[in-house]
């Protein structure tokens, strides 16, 4: 069976882009509640993947638009009279996991209302289970899996010739077999992300800068590492974008929005040690860091005295690392392949220069015991980072810890399969013999207290001045 995109005739607007939600109000709750400073409103960040998206379209002549439901405090009866107004031939929304419930409601009530229009859905989670979500989910007509920026201006020709879109790699129907999908090569010849059709002042940035406006940015696709808690939306293999790209996008960044902060968001930043020191002598040379600051996440293992120092200077004052766990068996099990005093080491290193060193660990992951988590919570105590956040272990579709959950290895158990849940934080969605939700919760919470919120100038104050004190005396039982 064929699939055609339905008549197109009298339509304003070629695709309409949406990132779901059901209910903003709470979601914008939520965002609140993991504000790392009380006084900072909300912490968020436009997509860069919405931005490529209708970039590329334009390129090619197309009439997009965009709606953040959560970001602009739009309901779903406000999105269904747009969609009247506007005529969309094409609706396609973005999901995460935690979002595809909202994201397939709304396809209903769209399709409920208007069956001429035709709806996909792409992202990280219908990219790894793209049958599944079509066999959930009947609003939605097809997937589109991987890097849609060419795929969806395939799709979007097919709107105007009534070609079939099935023949499009990428493009997941319920008739197709084949859910194989191309990775995009040249990561520079793509436009840079189209801010301008977006409203910058409803995103105030993922990182507590308190600056004007933070921009994200993707130096690179891919990630080589094998953390079974990771879903590699874009495969193992790296596509690094040349240095003279980086740039003049922070440049044109600067000149047509005024951003004044950087938000670096690859899946791994910095690979590639002599790339990293050439964009940030760039930077410097070209005076950038003059004009910007910027942040990152970071794996320790990359890290030197000597890089950071320059990292420093080139204007970078923030980095979030991904710790997990201060157990090496998990550690090992988990495959993140780090030790513990590669963790020390590079968290005083970044107190040394005045970098801003933060963090996360895991709670629930496979061999986890109340004392190991006990032992990550003493070892968090005793780095004083900035800020440390303690999320619970989520079996998310795609990776391997899904697969031994399922499996029950570790004693892992998967208690749900409601998406709504596979948020980081409580209500938690995985526990085991050794751990119930309910402990599990009690551990999150006791570890929270440990380490309160700290106020970001003044731990940049005591770094200036060699203040920040290593080691607690909070009590950890």
């Amino acid at each position: 069976m064929s699939m055609r995109i339905k008549d197109v005739r009298n339509r304003k607007i070629d695709l309409l882009l949406i990132t779901p939600s059901s209910d903003y109000k709470k979601r914008r709750r939520e965002l609140m509640g993991r504000r790392i400073e009380e006084d900072i409103v909300v912490q968020n960040s436009p997509a860069p993947g919405i931005g490529y998206l209708i970039a590329v379209a334009k390129q090619n002549n197309a009439k997009v638009k965009y709606i953040d439901m959560i970001a602009e405090y739009t309901s779903i009866e406000q999105l269904l009279r747009y969609i009247s107004e506007q005529k969309p031939a094409l609706v396609g929304f973005t999901s995460m996991t935690v979002q595809i419930n909202d994201a397939g409601a709304i396809a209903k009530e769209i399709k409920k209302q208007f069956p001429e229009v035709s709806i996909c859905i792409g992202g990280i989670h219908p990219t790894v289970m793209p049958k599944e979500t079509l066999e959930e989910f009947d609003g939605f007509d097809f997937v589109v899996c991987g890097e849609g920026e060419y795929v969806m201006t395939k799709v979007l020709d097919a709107l105007k010739n009534g070609s079939n879109i099935e023949e499009i790699k990428g493009v997941i129907t319920r008739e197709k077999e084949d859910c194989s999908f191309d990775l995009i090569e040249d990561l520079d010849a793509l436009p840079f992300p189209a801010w301008e059709e977006l409203n910058l002042d409803r995103y105030t940035g993922v990182f507590p800068h308190r600056r004007k406006l933070e921009l994200p940015m993707c130096t690179s696709r891919g990630c080589p590492n094998s953390c079974i808690f990771c879903v590699q939306q874009y495969g193992r293999r790296r596509r690094q974008r040349s240095v003279a790209s980086v740039i003049s996008e922070i440049e044109r960044n600067i000149s047509d929005f005024g951003c004044d902060a950087i938000a670096f968001i690859d899946d791994t930043f910095l690979i590639d040690v002599k790339w990293g020191y050439e964009l940030f002598n760039t930077m410097i040379e070209r005076g950038i860091n003059k004009k910007i600051t910027w942040a990152c996440e970071f794996r320790v293992d990359a890290a030197s005295p000597e890089l950071l120092r320059l990292m420093k200077k080139a204007g970078c004052y923030y980095i979030f690392f991904g710790i997990e766990s201060a157990n090496e068996n998990i550690l090992k099990t988990v495959k993140k392949n780090l030790n513990i005093d590669q963790v020390k080491n590079t968290v005083k290193w970044c107190q040394d220069v005045g970098i801003v060193p933060c963090g996360s660990i895991i709670i629930g992951l496979p061999g986890e015991t109340e004392e190991t988590v006990t032992e990550s919570i003493k070892f968090a105590q005793g780095l004083n980072l900035y800020s440390i956040t303690f999320p619970m272990a989520v079996p998310f579709p795609g990776t391997v810890l899904r697969d031994l959950a399922l499996k029950r290895e570790y004693g892992l158990k998967i208690l749900t399969n409601n998406w709504s849940d596979y948020g980081k934080q409580y209500p938690g969605v995985m526990d085991s013999d050794h751990l119930s939700m309910g402990r599990l919760k009690e551990l999150q919470d006791f570890a929270y207290k440990c380490l309160p919120k700290k106020k970001i100038n003044v731990y940049i104050a005591k770094m200036e001045k060699g203040q920040i004190v290593r080691g607690s005396q909070t009590h950890v039982h």
